[in-house]
């Protein structure tokens, strides 16, 4: 998602006989910008414009304006985040494919981007407020709601790449979930280091100002180091441990773990010498995705034996810049198995510059089915 605040057009495709798949390593550069990903709502306020308005039985808005705006004002945006103004259209409508009203705030400077996003589920259901409490790696806030926390990603978690610096607040209170992430542009010559303290406090202050305290005292942790995880809840990450991946194709270093909401990444630690330890190794599980492909096979060979149905893809590209990888004559070799599960669907996928002197691709294609083949998701 960019942030392009040119004119909206209102486009549908058709969904044809085979889903499209991005190739896994534009998903891993796009991964690692953050900062567009999180501005998704921009775009989704935009196209709210297409959408029919359905049923509203939400909050009480104060005009025709989104309740997520009426909740985060542009006066308690401002105070959180100096300069920041209003962004897309606010529109009582909630945009066509999210049950959440949305609104967005942005500014731009000479340092780079800066934006606060708000979504509000109201009313929730007991999943939505189940999910929201169970967001991983996420540090416990007291006197905001019945629950509240706040996560560190992108550049606060050592992310390459020019990763924007995010934090994100997430609550629940009552019948309503919340979700505020607060995104600022990756460090940049002239520029100071993001501050990951003053934007929980920030964030934190506005959900009370905004009416979401909850008469205690206000808690706000410390943010992590700057840097991987040491550790992680991710439920993802926990379908494979970095020892596992190590051992399944034959690196000799241990790998940086980069947890995300439905996936979990495994960089080794030495990406432009061609061999295992080049490898960067990822998993996306997205649940309930199954039933959208509708009976149609997925692309690529056919496996046997793996969940209710899999198959294998290969391809390159070459290495650089773009792939988060020193360039060299090795292209990347990028392996990927995708399995289906019950309704979830899940991609494993394997990114390594293959050694003349071994594995070969096509023992790297089998040292990923063997270890795909026993996890279970």
């Amino acid at each position: 998602m960019t942030l392009g605040l040119g004119t909206a057009h209102c486009h549908t495709d058709a969904m044809s006989g085979e889903l499209p798949v991005i190739p896994p390593a534009e998903r891993n550069v796009a991964s690692t910008r953050a900062f567009h990903a999180l501005l998704v709502a921009v775009l989704v306020l935009f196209l709210s414009a297409c959408a029919q308005p359905g049923a509203q039985n939400g909050p009480t808005s104060s005009g025709s304006g989104s309740p997520a705006c009426d909740l985060i004002t542009p006066e308690i945006a401002a105070k959180a985040v100096p300069g920041i103004m209003p962004v897309g259209q606010n529109s009582r409508a909630r945009p066509l494919g999210t049950k959440a009203y949305l609104c967005t705030y942005s500014s731009k400077s000479d340092t780079g981007m800066t934006a606060l996003s708000v979504s509000l589920i109201s009313p929730a259901s007991a999943a939505d407020i189940s999910k929201a409490k169970s967001t991983s790696d996420c540090s416990p806030v007291t006197g905001i709601g019945d629950f509240a926390c706040l996560q560190w990603t992108g550049y606060f978690r050592g992310e390459a790449g020019g990763a924007s610096a995010n934090v994100v607040l997430t609550a629940a209170r009552g019948n309503e979930t919340l979700e505020m992430p607060y995104v600022v542009g990756p460090p940049m010559d002239g520029a100071g280091v993001p501050d990951g303290d003053a934007m929980a406090r920030a964030l934190t202050q506005a959900a009370v100002d905004a009416g979401w305290g909850n008469g205690s005292a206000l808690s706000v942790p410390s943010a992590p180091p700057v840097g991987p995880p040491a550790t992680t809840d991710n439920p993802v990450c926990a379908l494979l441990s970095p020892d596992a991946v190590r051992q399944a194709f034959g690196a000799s270093t241990q790998p940086q773990i980069l947890p995300r909401e439905v996936s979990c990444r495994y960089t080794f630690g030495d990406l432009g010498t061609p061999g295992p330890d080049s490898l960067v190794f990822s998993v996306e599980v997205l649940k309930g995705a199954a039933p959208a492909l509708g009976g149609r096979s997925i692309r690529g060979e056919p496996l046997d034996g793996i969940g209710d149905k899999a198959s294998f893809t290969m391809t390159t590209e070459p290495a650089g810049p773009k792939s988060l990888r020193p360039a060299g004559d090795v292209p990347i070799t990028i392996l990927s198995v995708m399995v289906v599960r019950g309704e979830d669907l899940a991609t494993f996928t394997a990114e390594v510059l293959i050694s003349p002197e071994g594995p070969s691709a096509g023992q790297t294609k089998d040292q990923l089915i063997t270890l795909v083949r026993g996890v279970k998701f």
